[in-house]
């Protein structure tokens, strides 16, 4: 009777310790990932984007639409203003203004040094009402649009949240770490003591 009952045990421990070890590595796995995308964004978002001088703007206003809405992110690359051509939706701070708005060129006047800009939202019925000098070299123009992605970003540039994000990703980078050392720990272990995983040796019955 004792030799069936130790028969019969050591499988059914031996599946629960592989079912153990198979959700760790799921874990672990996700993790990972999750750290690898964190670290992707972290380096396009810091240092990629800043060396190619790539801009991102949240969408605040319908004053685009169809084009994009609020809540939208803009995606901007630097244009000589030499370079610009009705129909470009260029990034700048219009005379009296504070913030930057990002709408359609219509017209181009002046001279292509310091061009003057005639523009209009998509969804307004008339052209603003302000004519745009640019005496910069280039400015931003849109090149990508990502749908909803700029509530994201006016979330996280809330000092609290930027400080929440930062140590939630130190802690995944620090956990992915942690569990990379736990398993080669494992499996060194593993590899070194084979062939008594799940075996108990059966007590003959007298």
């Amino acid at each position: 009777m004792d030799s069936s009952i130790s028969s019969g045990t050591g499988p059914r421990l031996g599946a629960r310790i592989r079912q153990r070890i198979s959700a760790r590595r799921v874990l672990g796995m996700i993790a990972t990932t999750a750290a690898t995308l964190a670290t992707l964004v972290f380096l396009g978002v810091g240092v990629v984007a800043p060396l190619l001088h790539i801009g991102f703007s949240p969408v605040l206003t319908g004053s685009m639409r169809p084009a994009y809405a609020p809540g939208d992110l803009l995606i901007t690359a630097p244009a000589d203003v030499t370079s610009l051509r009705p129909g470009q939706i260029a990034v700048f701070t219009p005379p009296g203004e504070s913030a930057p708005f990002a709408h359609r060129i219509t017209a181009i006047a002046g001279t292509p040094s310091k061009p003057v800009l005639t523009t209009q939202g998509d969804a307004n019925p008339a052209p603003d009402h302000w004519k745009a000098v640019l005496d910069q070299a280039q400015v931003p123009v849109v090149v990508a649009v990502v749908p909803s992605a700029g509530s994201v970003l006016l979330w996280i540039e809330s000092p609290l949240q930027r400080a929440l994000l930062t140590g939630l990703f130190g802690l995944t980078v620090t956990g992915s770490a942690v569990w990379w050392i736990l398993r080669s720990t494992y499996s060194s272990s593993a590899r070194r003591t084979p062939g008594t995983s799940g075996r108990r040796s059966a007590v003959p019955a007298l």
